[in-house]
């Protein structure tokens, strides 16, 4: 939002940007990231491959200084630009939970510590699979290991899960690496502490993210997230800044007002309106930088989401937390998709399809329908009522012009405009006072009179389960993912205190559900219904990635 009306033609509001583990490659990561937080895009850089500290270099000519100083990096990079006076840059860092630094990397967002061991202003997210799922259902282990020491099972974490687990499980019998062995549930908490203490270390489940997304992970694996979690693409490291042949990832969004629908059938004709404009910006916007252009232009992808579902669910008679919504949130989310793929498919028709259509699912006619996490089925057995296998054939005859179409973002700015309610969130209160450096905002919950009985308000809602069936049941559909939140009222337990077992569960319980991404983690801090919201240069409130 703070892009429009100015000279700046730069309309991607989310940028990926992928570090090797070389240092030509981390150079160039922090060259891409000051020119994109130059133009007011909010960062997602994936640093997952950096050896861990004592890594022989040149044969052992050289010890190596571990990931922190070249997060450090990372971070004055960020931090380098104003973004135009509106707000400070913003990143979340990407790193898999069996990196051999992970217990020091986990704390570097908390008050502890010192400025040599923290990192305070990044956010991180950190990666899981099914394995490490696994070992901590067994009460087991996690092996962690240094990236360059074990051949191969980085690149088979997102490719290939059963791979991953042969040679993670090769690598653990081999006497010759380097390792550290933790018992996976005490890991799993330390991973839970930090973000119930932060509120900002996530969580991507990089299996779910390529095996239910928009694209084959042999030929263009899913490797981080961006900022506010919603946007899974692929990347490819860079070598120097302008290196053509790395790929930076460009999502450009656009949210619909589910408030101000009267009919689903209106989403086919607003889906094509967002789809025409956001692929037109697409060529109108400059790149600062060539694999940006290349990866924009040969990808085309998109991000449209939804925000004022509060009050879409309350003018439905429906509810979070109770089930209510299900049946509804199915229907909308099917026709939000199918839609949105219909015009990408129209449009594709008459300017053909994005170059790299090839590397998706939706080439060999895989749709999300198709690789969803069945155990959704529990708890909504709404059927489809849409022409999908007429679309699907559509989709392979003639392509899309857009390789992904849906990912659902926080809309903190569009949401004050609109006067709806945040994105897919519940809201605080039936007041919100958001505060800036331009001054307070008071806003009130749309139909307030009328609806005020309806409304769920967040800190209600007694538990995360029904808001996280309702995220289930968009992923569902959705070819990218969601920034979905967790939300804890330490009021409702002995000694005003949140069990550790239900933080856990609630994180075993989003990735039965086939959630890919947790964003925030916000606990009730007994300031009222009414919060005072402000504006912070670290997060996406400050509207970086969102609209």
């Amino acid at each position: 939002m703070a892009g429009v009306r100015t000279p700046t033609r730069q309309f991607s509001s989310c940028v990926l940007i992928e570090a090797d583990d070389d240092l030509d490659s981390i150079s160039a990561a922090a060259g891409a990231i000051v020119k994109y937080v130059s133009q007011r895009a909010g960062i997602g850089v994936n640093a997952g491959r950096i050896r861990a500290i004592g890594s022989p270099i040149r044969g052992g000519e050289a010890t190596h200084t571990g990931c922190i100083p070249f997060y450090k990096h990372f971070h004055t990079a960020v931090k380098s630009c104003s973004q135009g006076g509106v707000r400070g840059g913003a990143a979340t860092l990407f790193y898999p939970l069996w990196h051999l630094e992970v217990k020091e990397l986990l704390v570097l967002k908390n008050n502890t510590g010192t400025d040599e061991n923290r990192i305070r202003h990044l956010d991180y997210g950190v990666q899981f699979n099914e394995l490490m799922y696994q070992r901590f259902l067994v009460d087991g282990d996690i092996t962690l290991f240094s990236p360059h020491d074990v051949p191969g099972l980085y690149d088979a974490f997102f490719v290939d899960q059963a791979e991953f687990t042969r040679l993670y499980e090769q690598y653990e019998q081999d006497g010759s690496i380097r390792k550290e062995t933790i018992k996976a549930r005490e890991l799993f908490a330390k991973f839970m502490k930090e973000r119930a203490n932060t509120g900002r270390i996530y969580l991507q489940n990089v299996d779910h993210c390529n095996t239910h997304g928009a694209f084959d992970a042999k030929q263009a694996p899913v490797r981080q997230s961006n900022l506010c979690m919603e946007i899974t693409l692929p990347t490819k490291p860079l070598y120097s800044v302008q290196d053509e042949n790395g790929e930076v990832a460009l999502c450009t969004l656009s949210a619909v007002n589910l408030g101000a629908l009267d009919s689903l059938d209106e989403l086919e004709d607003i889906t094509e309106i967002i789809v025409r404009s956001l692929d037109s910006l697409l060529d109108y916007q400059d790149y600062p930088i060539k694999a940006a252009e290349l990866a924009s232009k040969n990808r085309r992808t998109l991000g449209i989401g939804v925000t004022n579902l509060a009050y879409y669910l309350a003018k439905n008679g429906a509810k979070y937390s109770d089930g209510s919504g299900n049946p509804l949130i199915h229907k909308t989310f099917e026709a939000l998709q199918y839609y949105s793929l219909k015009a990408s498919n129209k449009l594709a028709n008459e300017l053909g399809a994005c170059p790299l259509f090839n590397e998706t699912h939706y080439a060999q006619g895989i749709m999300p329908i198709d690789s969803y996490k069945k155990d959704i089925d529990a708890f909504c057995g709404t059927e489809l009522t849409l022409d999908w296998d007429a679309l699907r054939n559509d989709i392979v005859a003639t392509g899309l012009r857009n390789s992904t179409l849906t990912a659902l973002m926080p809309c903190e700015s569009s949401s004050q405009i609109s006067n709806s309610t945040n994105g897919i969130e519940p809201p605080r209160g039936f007041l919100s006072i958001k505060q800036s450096k331009d001054g307070i905002l008071k806003q009130i919950v749309p139909e307030y009179e009328a609806l005020k009985s309806q409304y769920e308000l967040l800190w209600d809602i007694k538990d995360n389960e029904g808001y996280l069936q309702l995220c289930a049941i968009m992923q569902k559909f959705v070819d990218q993912s969601i920034s979905t939140n967790t939300h804890y009222d330490p009021a409702q337990y002995d000694g005003n205190k949140v069990p550790m077992k239900l933080f856990l569960m609630d994180l075993l319980k989003a990735y039965k559900y086939g959630i890919k991404t947790l964003y925030y983690h916000t606990t009730r801090d007994g300031g009222g219904e009414n919060m005072i919201e402000k504006e912070d240069d670290n997060a996406c409130a400050d509207g970086v990635c969102k609209l």
